[in-house]
């Protein structure tokens, strides 16, 4: 019995004592330093304003890409604002004019636009493809406003066209009569006998303002 009396006052009181410092340290920890351990269910709460991960039209938004409203749906309407700015790539020369919007382009949203944006940049004008057109894509665009860039690679211009017969559509050549100007689309069948032997012949025109009357009388 004495054994056991001993064992108790070498073993259970140290740890009673022990176990009561514990204690006390914690008791002063929190009193000079509050909620410095907040509640687990704190510590396993996740962050309430935590920044949700960018979506693919707010990133394209923020490069001027798309329209200004996203989650609004923007068309063109009569009243948009039409803008084009040309830039060459020879010279690195800008240009940006206010021109009349065409009628085609009214009611198209974003999506849309792009489809007619790029139906252009396959099958340019004759005016663009003689300014040497290289591409085209949409800077900007909202109800209010488009803006399209135009890119060119300009060279210099010849002074004297001839027309000619390829594979039955009206072709042009420069000066030289070997080297091609443009395509016209025109297909032969669409014109005069007439005019259709001056063009086997190589038909002269003597001016780029010429050229373009004639191409204007007779495109589709």
């Amino acid at each position: 019995m004495r054994l056991w009396k001993k064992i108790s006052i070498y073993f259970i009181y140290p740890a009673c004592m022990l176990a009561a410092g514990l204690a006390a340290g914690l008791g002063v920890q929190e009193f000079f330093y509050p909620n410095r351990f907040p509640p687990a269910e704190e510590r396993t709460k996740e962050p309430e304003n935590q920044a949700e991960p960018e979506t693919e039209e707010q990133a394209r938004a923020e490069e001027g890409q798309v329209p200004a409203a996203v989650g609004q749906k923007q068309t063109i309407t009569a009243d948009t604002r039409y803008v084009v700015e040309r830039f060459d790539l020879t010279d690195s020369s800008r240009t940006e004019t206010e021109e009349p919007l065409p009628a085609q382009y009214i009611g198209m949203d974003w999506e849309e636009f792009l489809d007619a944006c790029e139906i252009y940049e396959a099958s340019p004008s004759l005016a663009d493809q003689s300014m040497g057109f290289l591409s085209m894509y949409v800077e900007r665009f909202s109800s209010e406003e488009v803006v399209v860039r135009k890119n060119y690679e300009s060279s210099e211009k010849p002074e004297e066209f001839y027309l000619a017969v390829e594979n039955n559509y009206v072709v042009v050549y420069e000066k030289d009569k070997r080297t091609r100007f443009m395509s016209t689309g025109i297909p032969v069948r669409s014109l005069p006998d007439e005019l259709v032997q001056e063009l086997l012949n190589f038909k002269y025109m003597g001016s780029e303002a010429q050229l373009y009357d004639f191409l204007e009388s007779y495109s589709s």
